[in-house]
């Protein structure tokens, strides 16, 4: 089957110039048309050097020559044979205000922004003769008025109400002569990040900031609303396929949600019969408004992690054995498969934050293999314990998610910008955020130990070690909610403020006071749990405060980690524990891997609600490589809460609803 050819209008710059990239990377022969010669050759050439068995064609054209626009799109099916695909981007601003007596450029705004666009779509219908798809790609001012563009908002809803209207006409369904029908659709962003919009604010900030509401606006960018368009031109699946029906008006908002806002007008038709694009007007209730914001959310996700997916990706791997991180790691490239279709059973997910783990140099040092000689048979392998991902696309058998899904797991390789996770391992959340992040190794860590290993019970005494790190910080809050009173250890003035805020009952600043000295002092007959993480001195003080029948629970030996972990020597252990009755019960999270998805929900539940407190360390790490300064930074004992790694440069879209009150208790904003 011969790849698909598509004609883009206004190719130079901003979306036209995204769209482009998008069907290049998805096979299609081109021809793009502008104004802009310069500009436009500039884009033909980046994309034959980044796509060198794609065809592209470029003319400059000024689509308000009527003729010449009939020329250039002979001159594509004269070159491919058909014409498949169209992309009517080619637009311009206001000119001057409308009611000034002096103001004769207004018109041209409509010639461009409107009848251009109805000749092109005028065109193009009549040259697919097998059927195809038209895009115009307008703008919100088709939805919503723009008192500082009047004509500008009236040429773009003109457009979409013209692609309403005669996508139902019997020229496109049903032809004489065709043998498939002419998709006909309008795109509907609100602002892009276009030289339209960057001139205005140069050029005129007073009218920028009155057609924006602020300079600081948010503004899509121009690869995200392109890979929208891209879903629509050639969407993937019969569920996209039937979301992007002929006469669809799609609108993306300036937090990225994808809608469509002319379906809840119903299906009613001046002068034709019904069965329009919506269901019957019929009022939502919340529970189906609700379902229908997920879902949008869900495609708006979808767009962008499948868009223009690379060749190859970044990825973390081990490649020697040490505990030193930079050492023992590099980051490495690798090939994505081309055609991004995962192996049976599995997700091919794009990752958005990585959670750092003190145990990171503990595998780097070979320790979670069997022995030392079967880890050096395994190198390179793969860096990163958890992340929180976006679904790209689902393998056969896969029938719990689909693109645009977010999912959390613990898995080896986290420490990449894209992967392959396996279905039945993956856990569903809502949303992709650090905070969501610090819930996996460290939340479940809290939640699972203090549960099966500790046994807390309401009323009990429960001492926290290295309480203000990534798994402290769950055990002090959860311990708490469960009626325990928390002691809990750390190191520094900003650490023990965050403690007292999260509710410890007693705080121990062992760079002030002595944390032996402070436990036989203030609490002479012991403490019911430790939850112990650091090893060497403070496990030796924590048995001995142990109360009769007491346990400690080992969640690790962070203080020998980076000398290459040395058996520790305690002398006396096993008497001390036979006198009391007491219990060391060592705990390795992957070992209750079946109760992740249960204490998962559970504490996003909690988290949602405001009753969880989530703290992300407030220095920010940005990209694959930045991963080596994240570890250094974990291990340096400055870290304040939970250690995160943004992946991407830029982030997905945020979710339509606001953001629930516990992420204002975060002691630094990260998104």
């Amino acid at each position: 089957m011969s790849a698909p050819n598509a004609i883009i209008t206004g190719a130079a710059s901003g979306i036209g110039k995204e769209v482009a990239a998008q069907l290049a990377a998805r096979g299609c022969q081109l021809t793009l048309l502008d104004l802009d010669e310069k500009g436009l050759l500039a884009t033909a050439q980046d994309l034959a050097r980044r796509h060198a068995d794609v065809s592209i064609r470029t003319a400059v054209l000024d689509v308000t020559d009527a003729a010449a626009q009939v020329a250039a799109f002979r001159a594509h099916v004269d070159a491919y044979g058909s014409l498949q695909l169209v992309v009517l981007n080619a637009g311009i601003g206001e000119r001057g205000p409308f009611f000034d007596p002096a103001n004769t450029g207004w018109q041209t705004t409509l010639d461009v922004d409107l009848t251009a666009v109805l000749y092109g779509i005028k065109i193009a219908a009549e040259l697919m003769s097998g059927g195809g798809t038209i895009l115009a790609v307008a703008s919100a001012g088709a939805v919503f008025p723009m008192p500082v563009a009047p004509v500008y908002a009236a040429a773009k809803a003109g457009v979409a109400h013209f692609v309403r209207s005669a996508a139902r006409t019997r020229a496109l369904t049903s032809p004489p002569g065709r043998a498939e029908p002419v998709r006909l659709m309008a795109l509907c962003p609100e602002f892009v990040e276009t030289p339209l919009v960057t001139r205005l604010v140069k050029e005129d900030p007073s009218l920028a900031r009155q057609m924006l509401g602020s300079l600081d606006i948010r503004l899509l960018s121009p690869a995200y609303v392109a890979a929208v368009a891209a879903a629509m031109l050639l969407p993937e699946g019969p569920q996209q396929a039937e979301e992007y029906k002929s006469g669809a008006v799609v609108l993306i908002r300036q937090d990225g949600e994808i809608v469509q806002p002319y379906k809840r007008q119903g299906g009613k038709v001046i002068g034709g019969a019904g069965g329009g694009m919506g269901g019957g007007g019929r009022r939502t209730d919340s529970a189906t408004a609700a379902a229908a914001a997920a879902e949008a959310q869900r495609r708006a996700m979808a767009v962008w992690a499948s868009g223009d997916l690379p060749g190859e990706y970044k990825k973390i791997v081990i490649t020697s054995l040490s505990p030193n991180f930079r050492t023992a790691a590099r980051c490495v490239t690798a090939p994505l498969p081309p055609l991004r279709v995962p192996p049976p059973g599995r997700l091919l997910v794009r990752r958005v934050f990585a959670g750092v783990n003190a145990s990171d140099i503990n595998y780097s040092s070979g320790r979670y293999h069997s022995s030392r000689s079967e880890a050096e048979s395994q190198l390179p392998f793969d860096a990163g314990f958890e992340s929180v991902s976006v679904v790209v696309a689902v393998g056969e058998g896969v029938k719990d998610f689909a693109p645009g899904d977010c999912v959390a797991a613990l898995s080896y390789g986290s420490f990449s910008e894209y992967g392959m996770e396996p279905a039945r391992t993956a856990l569903p959340v809502p949303r992709v955020a650090p905070e969501l992040v610090a819930l996996l190794t460290s939340g479940l860590t809290a939640s699972i130990a203090l549960e099966e290993a500790g046994r807390i019970r309401a009323g009990e005494t429960v001492l926290v070690t290295a309480a203000a790190g990534g798994t402290g910080q769950f055990a002090v809050q959860l311990a708490k909610a469960a009626g325990c009173r928390v002691v809990a250890t750390c190191g520094g003035p900003d650490k023990a403020r965050l403690l007292q805020a999260l509710g410890a009952d007693r705080v121990i600043d062992y760079s002030r006071e002595s944390v032996k000295a402070v436990l036989k002092a203030e609490f002479p007959t012991g403490v019911d749990v430790v939850y112990e993480s650091v090893g060497g001195e403070m496990f030796s003080t924590a048995v001995d405060a142990l109360a009769p029948r007491g346990r400690l629970v080992i969640i690790g030996m962070m203080s020998s980690y980076g000398s290459g972990w040395a058996p520790g020597s305690y002398p006396g252990l096993a008497e001390k524990l036979l006198w009391k009755s007491a219990a060391a019960v060592g705990f390795f999270l992957l070992r209750y891997a079946p109760l992740f998805r249960a204490h998962l929900s559970r504490l996003v539940a909690v988290w949602e609600a405001g009753k969880l407190r989530v703290a992300i360390d407030p220095r920010v790490f940005v990209g694959v490589q930045s991963v080596f300064d994240a570890v250094d930074h974990l291990h340096s004992g400055r870290s304040v809460g939970k250690v995160v790694v943004q992946i991407p440069d830029s982030l997905p879209p945020p979710p339509q609803q606001q953001q629930p009150e516990a992420a204002a208790l975060v002691p630094s904003a990260r998104l």
